[in-house]
């Protein structure tokens, strides 16, 4: 049923979108292009993320049929309501921004409600597996602030980082992916019919989205595809310690990509006295455009290197915890110092050195 999950969000995904596309141009739904956008093309549907969701709840939905007599026992005490419920209300946000331009406070707050939806319901972050002490290091309160930061920042990373055809699809369906790994791996099945759901759903995408592009996502596909990313995680601890979890430390290694691309984005803007919401073209996959490098090889070389990051996060399985640890904070150092070796005020002014 796993694998079923995975095939019927692609079938479905890849069937969707080219009836999307052909609403988009009959109503003239497209892009608009900004100092972020790339394109050219002023004519780009851009309402991909209403497949890519459809798809993906419609897929979870048959196969729960299928299941209807293992329900309970898959089901295990999770409560997918409030996720259901923040998914939808993430969606209609990016929607409206799609169709009638929402102002930043306002997509802000409607994340917001849909961030304390699901942490009301339980899931937070609420400890951290460590290699000393008691191998547990318990959040406390400071669970809620942490992953109401984790749900509004992943949600917002994903959307900056859809900047170029294929990426934000791309990055988001390999950390899915890994996700799933982590839950396959320690018997979660209903977690990982989940990420195999969100997994097929971008393929299906990917297939109209991949340099050239027939089709955008929108900030309903990108918020909505952050949103979820943020959420996954958490289920591994939504009934407490089970010995091994996903934890921000490996969740934040898989989505390292988009978040250090967000931060140095403030960063920039901070430094610049400019407001945190303006758009600017310095995000890491402009810096690579810049540089000379073609979108295809663009998208293989952070592709790859989501990989490698999705294999550190995911360690835990299979080397010692106290090697994992040091081998994820590393790797998150790593990209914290080639982040901000991005953002140096002479590396704007030569944008053309070597990497």
């Amino acid at each position: 049923m796993l694998w079923l999950s995975l095939a019927t969000a692609v079938v479905l995904s890849s069937v969707l979108m080219p009836l999307i596309i052909q609403f988009c141009h009959r109503h003239q739904l497209y892009d608009r292009l900004n100092d972020r956008k790339v394109h050219s093309d002023s004519k780009m549907p851009r309402l991909g993320g209403i497949g890519i969701a459809l798809a993906f709840i419609l897929s979870i939905v048959i196969i729960r049929i299928f299941q209807i007599d293992e329900f309970h026992q898959l089901y295990d005490g999770y409560r997918l309501w409030p996720i259901i419920a923040g998914a939808s209300t993430i969606l209609l946000t990016g929607l409206l921004d799609d169709l009638i331009d929402l102002t930043a406070w306002q997509k802000l707050t409607l994340q917001s409600a849909a961030a304390i939806m699901v942490m009301l319901a339980g899931y937070r972050f609420k400890f951290l597996v460590v290699p000393f002490g008691s191998g547990v290091w318990d959040f406390g309160l400071f669970s809620y602030p942490l992953t109401f930061l984790w749900i509004v920042g992943i949600t917002n990373a994903i959307n900056l980082i859809d900047g170029i055809d294929g990426l934000a699809g791309g990055i988001s369906g390999l950390a899915a992916l890994a996700f799933a790994l982590f839950f396959m791996f320690t018997s979660n099945v209903l977690p990982a019919e989940i990420c195999l759901a969100l997994v097929g759903s971008i393929i299906g995408f990917l297939i109209y989205n991949l340099p050239p592009a027939k089709i955008f996502m929108g900030d309903s596909g990108s918020l909505f595809l952050g949103y979820v990313l943020a959420i996954i995680p958490l289920m591994s601890q939504y009934k407490g310690f089970q010995g091994t979890d996903i934890g921000v430390l490996s969740a934040a290694t898989v989505l390292s990509i988009p978040i250090f691309d967000t931060l140095m984005a403030m960063y920039r803007r901070f430094r610049a006295h400019q407001s945190f919401f303006s758009a600017d073209r310095k995000h890491l996959h402009h810096q690579l455009l810049d540089r000379g490098f073609h979108t295809s090889e663009i998208l293989l070389i952070l592709y790859s290197l989501t990989v490698v990051l999705a294999m550190v996060s995911l360690s835990m399985l299979f080397i010692p915890l106290s090697w994992s640890f040091v081998l994820n904070v590393a790797m998150f150092g790593a990209m914290l110092l080639y982040f901000l070796r991005f953002s140096r005020p002479d590396r704007e002014e030569n944008m053309h050195g070597p990497l």
